[in-house]
């Protein structure tokens, strides 16, 4: 395989679904702006210049493969079903042997994201070679980050009650990071016995000093996981314009 400098990894599960009055789909074909939320993932990181993107899907591809072909806007694409659908997303990130063919950059997404596109921009200009985005707002995830005022990570914690953590509460993990090729490739040899958990991977990474971690906020820019109906709706309503936002709240309030 030729070498690209840079790879995308978006990592879905079919199982994981939507269900509304009309229909139940999965959480990756919910559609924002006319569009489902992997193909506009997909369709930013091929504008951005992305070289190459795939998609791990978590057991079997159900419905998400529809259409998705093996090219989106001069962007190649790879599908590839993962066959431990127990096992952690950065885990499963960080062994396939497509990294090894990466020069630059490696994006992970492991959660379903709706985010502005000057997001990715940003992410991909830093220089810092390992970043974790994270959102100011409360959100569902399992995992909450500390970080120094250097805004480097120091670790990785389960979500716990905010009176129970001081430091830096207000901060979760978005399911967006860039990774330096090498630094992933270490974390896969120095996993070999992993319990396929995304807290190893952290607890694995924060160890290696020569690899830091630095944390970047998704504000001001506007970044929403989407993983139910209630969210969708939510994505539909804050990536519209401010016009038709406007008209939205008065065609439903008055």
């Amino acid at each position: 395989m030729l070498a690209v400098q840079s790879l995308a990894i978006v990592i879905t599960d079919p199982q994981k679904t939507i269900s509304t009055r009309e229909k139940c789909f999965s959480a990756a074909l919910g559609v924002v702006d006319g569009t489902s939320v992997l193909r506009r993932l997909l369709s930013q990181l091929a504008r951005a210049g992305v070289q190459r993107a795939m998609v791990l899907a978590r057991g079997t591809f159900g419905d998400i493969a529809s259409g998705l072909g093996s090219e989106l806007d001069g962007m190649e694409l790879c599908l590839r079903a993962l066959p431990t659908p127990n096992a952690g997303h950065l885990v499963d990130a960080a062994t396939i042997k497509e990294i090894a063919h990466v020069d630059q950059d490696v994006l992970a997404f492991t959660e379903n994201v709706v985010i502005e596109f000057e997001l990715i921009e940003r992410l991909l200009r830093l220089q810092d070679r390992n970043i974790a985005v994270v959102s100011k707002t409360h959100g569902r995830r399992s995992l909450r980050i500390l970080a120094d005022h250097a805004l480097r990570l120091t670790a990785i914690l389960p979500d716990r009650p905010a009176c129970q953590d001081h430091a830096c509460a207000d901060s979760n993990l978005l399911g967006v990071y860039k990774f330096d090729p090498a630094f992933i490739r270490a974390i896969a040899r120095n996993s070999r016995h992993r319990m396929h958990d995304d807290l190893e991977f952290f607890e694995t990474a924060l160890g290696f000093q020569s690899h830091q971690i630095h944390v970047m906020y998704a504000e001001p820019y506007r970044a929403m996981t989407v993983s139910d109906a209630i969210d969708l709706a939510t994505a539909n309503f804050a990536f519209k314009p401010s016009s038709d936002q406007a008209a939205t709240i008065e065609r439903t309030h008055g």
